[in-house]
């Protein structure tokens, strides 16, 4: 786990692993040249919710079902976390409304049309509004909740769009 204090509330990057992660990674980085450059690429991603011996609870989109999923410390070392939005009550209501929505496999297709017609077209596509989540949507919603969005409600959320608007946010607090 990095040195720096972490707590409830905070967006919880994970660093990509796995096949999936260098298939869909290698697109990625065929038009978005900072994603090329990148040295740590994060894919997963949720919200800190509550610190419990030995780790957190993650608040996360993951299929088949959104979820509060304990991760030891151990599992917490490559993350990266981020302020965003400071944890408070309403937040519990975030959880009460989002928990047990079932995962939104279908992005997958859609993040990739976004993709290629931002690229070719230099246009946006909007993104289908549903009660489905993938851990991107799933805190770009919560960031929205919160009264400070990510990104246009309407646009498909992008890891790569994420970490510009947080790395943003950190240059300039």
């Amino acid at each position: 786990m990095s040195k720096q204090q972490i707590r409830a509330g905070q967006i919880v990057l994970f660093k990509g692993k796995g096949l999936v992660f260098s298939i869909l990674s290698l697109l990625i980085a065929i038009v978005d040249s900072n994603w090329r450059g990148r040295k740590w690429k994060p894919w997963h991603c949720g919200i800190l919710w509550r610190k419990d011996t030995g780790g957190w609870y993650v608040f996360e989109g993951y299929a088949p079902r959104s979820r509060l999923h304990f991760y030891a410390n151990a599992d917490l070392k490559d993350a990266r976390f981020y302020n965003w939005v400071p944890f408070y009550p309403k937040a519990e209501v975030f959880l009460e409304t989002h928990i047990d929505k079932p995962y939104d496999v279908a992005i997958y297709f859609w993040t990739g049309i976004q993709y290629l017609i931002r690229h070719y077209f230099n246009h946006r596509i909007p993104r289908l509004l549903d009660d489905r989540y993938t851990c991107w949507e799933l805190i770009s919603e919560y960031a929205s909740f919160m009264g400070k969005p990510l990104q246009s409600r309407f646009d498909c959320p992008m890891i790569p769009d994420i970490l510009k608007a947080i790395e943003k946010k950190e240059r300039n607090p």
